[in-house]
């Protein structure tokens, strides 16, 4: 448990190095070749003055030369910084700034990129995604207090500020053993595709290191905008173990296109919400097998709770809690509650992380004597199968672009006449979801929609700003406080 990442990895690449590793673009990579990679991202990094408890920041997508970047980091005791490289320009430099990175590592299909960070004093260099990391001019910055943290996740909350989650090789470790264990039908004959975005928590962990870390091959798709190019990807390379967003599967499966089933896929796994009407059923006619849900948080290392196999399947749920980790629900005073309650879900475990990175005040609401509130109303039952009744945050996939409604619902609320808000996310056919706004306004505001809209855009990229907004006279809420946004989606 106490092996750092690197160390796994660099036992299953030395243990065969001739076995198959990753495909990418086409052909399998070799788990020597992977390794050498690795080493030569590591002595560029020496070279360029990275050393331990610094940070590395990742502007890319899916790659080798992601996970290359990973292992040379880890080799050196260094931590990670992923960042969605389809952010806008400014918020990437903030985001890294936040952390103090090292530099940063970018794609060279990103034109200007690199040059943007540089010239927001970040060393920044720029490569193709399958070579290694070249050397830059690094910058020291405040050692890292925990030398064994690999990553950092930034994640928005219900508030919509963003904050970092600092995940340590042993919170990943401890959570691959617990899924490993609870899914007894994956092998390593396996081969799970790699298409989430590794910015992602889930991407990161279950697509990225799970497959490294246990002998696993794994299919490497930079961006799944493209179903045809995934559906190749599937097929050329034999998947069998699919992990997905909700808005992946409506991508790949959805609309009139005639798709010929796959034969070898024996797992579909999703998470971050809820399948598109119809997507379920053809997972089912195209990869012959059920979709099975999971619960996850960025502080849960990504994965909380899961479905192991079809026979699971418990329709309502959204899995089973996994064996790393104790639940409690409990009421708004925090007393615990018994089975089948509706209530806060706390969690602790060895896969949770301690804190928020160099966040103390939202660490202490959040973080209490080894506990986490996850601030999700759910109801659990006594064999540890979660309901999640009202997640505090509801992610909306704009175009597979993660959209916080917390942020957006902050921005609103500060409206001089906007009382209050709640932001969910309606689907626009395979495409994702768009956001819908829901506002109170204050006594003797004359606000209409557009004018809404209109403020939403002044404020936020086009991406994240409402699309529709519709004024209620209060928000529909439980007995603890939160915002009944099933009920706003039936509005």
């Amino acid at each position: 448990m106490d092996q750092g990442l690197d160390e796994i990895i660099l036992h299953c690449c030395e243990s065969s190095p001739t076995e198959p590793c990753l495909w990418w673009r086409g052909a399998w990579w070799s788990r020597g070749a992977l390794n050498e990679m690795a080493s030569e991202c590591e002595r560029h990094l020496v070279e360029s003055g990275f050393s331990a408890r610094q940070r590395l920041g990742l502007v890319l997508p899916n790659s080798p030369l992601f996970l290359a970047s990973c292992i040379a980091a880890w080799r050196l005791g260094g931590t990670v910084v992923p960042v969605n490289p389809m952010l806008k320009y400014p918020s990437v430099p903030e985001y890294l700034k936040s952390v103090g990175v090292f530099g940063a590592v970018v794609s060279r299909e990103m034109e200007g990129m690199a040059d943007f960070i540089n010239g927001h004093g970040i060393p920044a260099a720029s490569a193709d995604l399958g070579d290694a990391v070249p050397e830059m001019r690094g910058r020291s910055g405040t050692p890292d207090p925990d030398s064994g943290t690999a990553a950092l996740f930034h994640t928005a909350g219900a508030g919509g500020d963003v904050k970092a989650v600092p995940i340590t090789h042993r919170n990943i470790t401890s959570l691959l053993s617990s899924v490993l264990e609870t899914i007894p039908l994956m092998d390593e004959d396996d081969v799970v595709l790699n298409a989430i975005p590794n910015y992602h928590s889930l991407g990161f962990v279950v697509g990225g290191i799970m497959p490294l870390a246990s002998g696993i091959s794994q299919v490497l798709v930079p961006s799944f905008a493209s179903p045809k190019t995934t559906m190749s990807a599937i097929r050329g390379a034999g998947v069998t173990i699919i992990p997905a967003l909700p808005i992946m599967l409506g991508m790949l499966l959805g609309g009139e296109r005639d798709i010929t089933p796959v034969s070898k896929v024996k797992m579909v796994f999703y998470g971050g919400g809820e399948l598109m009407p119809g997507i379920a059923r053809r997972v089912k006619e195209i990869f012959g097998v059920e979709p099975l849900e999971g619960y996850g948080l960025t502080e849960a290392s990504s994965v909380l709770a899961v479905t192991p196999s079809e026979d699971a399947i418990r329709p309502g749920t959204s899995g089973r809690i996994l064996p790393c980790f104790e639940a409690k629900v409990c009421d708004r005073e925090g007393n615990s509650l018994p089975f089948d309650s509706d209530g806060r879900l706390w969690i602790r475990g060895d896969a949770l992380a301690s804190g928020y990175y160099g966040r103390g005040a939202p660490s202490a609401e959040r973080f209490r004597d080894g506990w986490f509130d996850t601030q999700d109303i759910v109801r659990v039952d006594s064999d540890g199968f979660i309901t999640i009744v009202s997640p505090v945050v509801d992610v909306i996939m704009a175009g597979g672009v993660p959209v916080y409604p917390g942020e957006i619902e902050a921005i609103l609320k500060g409206h001089p006449e906007i009382e209050d808000a709640a932001v969910i996310g309606i689907p626009r056919g395979t495409k994702g979801e768009l956001a819908r706004a829901f506002v109170v306004l204050k006594e003797g505001s004359a606000l209409r929609p557009r004018d809404i809209v209109l403020y939403g855009r002044s404020k936020l990229p086009n991406y994240k700003a409402p699309r529709s907004v519709r004024i209620l006279n209060e928000l529909p809420k439980d007995n603890l406080g939160k915002v009944l946004k099933k009920e706003l989606r039936g509005a």
